[in-house]
């Protein structure tokens, strides 16, 4: 288990126990989210009480993409949601009224992965033009990030026929040639990669590179209505990205434990995101300017500054 002594000095308090309640007594928070290698710090601050210390209990409501976490905050069935960050733009732009409570994580090297059969016909970025490929969702970020670096290599985004699949169906897919390629996120490469499917490029690179890849929102009633929820929801997961940035095995443990079909071998192959809570406005800009550039149309400018729930200072 990762020691309490190391999370006092990652982020200047004992993280895994002894800090009093700060925002009440138990509120219920439900949190959707899709089992990534991206939500590692929301399960350690469940494992480890850090949302209980902060006076909140948080449930798990499973989702299978961001875009379902976001219907699931519509429709009530929770409070919370993990969403790529693409994803929470478009339903921005379609007229929902959300706020980024916390970010999750931004990309980095080698965390995504296209890939594809070594036998088959896609070789490099330039082949995946004309080809079936796979995406978690419509307008989500395997789609727009597959898009952005075929764009950075000439080929043709528009050309491409998408199915959209679970990531954990994904490998199987390729395999069987129903799809010819597909952007994985982690834990679903590594796992792809052990079963023979070989890398074709990182695609948070070139005009992608350290791109904001998962964030946690809310609707604005919600936030609205359970600020004290909200704050502690904010600090437990600044603790748990702290703890999660300072200490690879306990990713790698939360990983074989949360993330189905994930063994040790696979989780110490991992490549990890950049784990990080609190918004930095500059890098989220980054998202719809990225989709705007490779065609979407917005309603109206997005602004994410304006969409931003400003953190509690760090240290309260």
């Amino acid at each position: 288990m990762f020691g309490a002594a190391v999370l006092t000095v990652t982020a200047g308090c004992g993280l895994l126990g002894g800090e009093e309640s700060t925002t009440g007594p138990n509120i219920p928070v439900k949190v959707a989210a899709v089992a990534l290698a991206d939500v590692a710090p929301l399960h350690i601050a469940i494992d480890h009480g850090l949302f209980t210390q902060r006076g909140i209990a948080v449930t798990l409501v499973p989702a299978k993409s961001g875009q379902d976490a976001i219907t699931k905050l519509e429709s009530g069935d929770a409070d919370i949601a993990y969403a790529g960050d693409i994803a929470f733009v478009n339903a921005v732009n379609g007229g929902l009224r959300l706020k980024i409570v916390a970010e999750a994580a931004v990309a980095g090297k080698g965390t995504m992965r296209v890939l594809a059969r070594t036998d088959g016909p896609v070789q490099s970025v330039s082949d995946l033009a004309g080809k079936k490929l796979g995406r978690n969702a419509e307008g989500g970020v395997s789609d727009t990030l597959t898009k952005s670096l075929m764009a950075d290599h000439g080929a043709d985004p528009n050309s491409v026929t998408w199915t959209n699949l679970e990531f954990g169906a994904m490998a199987a897919a390729v395999v069987r040639d129903d799809i010819k390629a597909a952007l994985f996120p982690e834990p679903f490469a590594t796992a792809a990669e052990k079963q023979g499917l070989r890398p074709i490029a990182d695609p948070a690179t070139g005009s992608a590179q350290g791109f904001p890849i998962g964030l946690y929102g809310a609707t604005d009633a919600f936030i609205a209505g359970n600020p004290g929820a909200i704050a502690g929801f904010q600090r437990a997961m600044r603790d748990a990205a702290a703890a999660a940035a300072a200490s690879r095995k306990l990713v790698e443990d939360t990983a074989v434990k949360h993330l189905k079909g994930i063994d040790a071998d696979t989780a110490a192959l991992m490549a990890l995101p950049v784990y990080r809570s609190d918004p930095v406005m500059t890098e989220l800009q980054r998202v719809p300017d990225l989709m705007q550039r490779y065609g979407k149309k917005f309603r109206r400018p997005i602004q994410m500054s304006e969409l931003i729930i400003p953190p509690p200072p760090p240290g309260t």
